[in-house]
């Protein structure tokens, strides 16, 4: 895996960002791509909550003086806690969430469907337009997280630490 940290992240292992830096760098990334920023801003910082309502599947950070916790809900109950030092792991997680989410709530919109009464068709049309949506965002942002997301990192990223 080191070979794929850039030295930029070799760096944030040696220093833990905290949520404010987090969170400009994720807004910074995500102003690159064309996702309407109305849709996408409230839920960049949605991941460091900590208390409340905490969405299904979604990430949630901590930080400490060692480096971050992923956190993952199902349900209400968490299934995932794990640590790394790697920001640019943070942030990629963060993207893959807040760019798939984005891109859903967009369309939501374009086809006026509510998720609740109404519901996007269960098209390949429409999964494909999603797919190449997330695609393009990722290849506009570029470098790691777009060689990450064509990997499939969120996957490892998710899978919970052998104990």
């Amino acid at each position: 895996m080191a070979a794929f940290i850039s030295s930029k992240a070799a760096n944030d292992m040696k220093h833990i960002l905290q949520k404010d830096e987090l969170i400009k760098r994720i807004d910074t990334c995500l102003q690159m791509t064309s996702l309407p920023r109305d849709i996408y801003k409230p839920y960049i910082a949605r991941p460091f909550q900590t208390s409340g309502f905490f969405d299904d599947l979604s990430p949630y950070i901590q930080i400490d003086s060692s480096g971050y916790i992923l956190i993952q809900y199902e349900r209400g109950i968490q299934m995932l806690h794990k640590r790394t030092k790697v920001a640019d792991e943070v942030i990629y997680w963060i993207l893959e969430d807040t760019i798939f989410l984005t891109v859903y709530i967009d369309m939501m919109r374009k086809y006026q469907v509510d998720n609740i009464q109404t519901h996007l068709p269960n098209d390949p049309s429409i999964h494909q337009q999603i797919v190449d949506r997330v695609n393009e965002s990722f290849r506009t942002i570029g470098g790691l997280y777009e060689q990450w997301h064509h990997e499939g990192k969120r996957a490892s990223i998710e899978t919970p630490a052998n104990k």
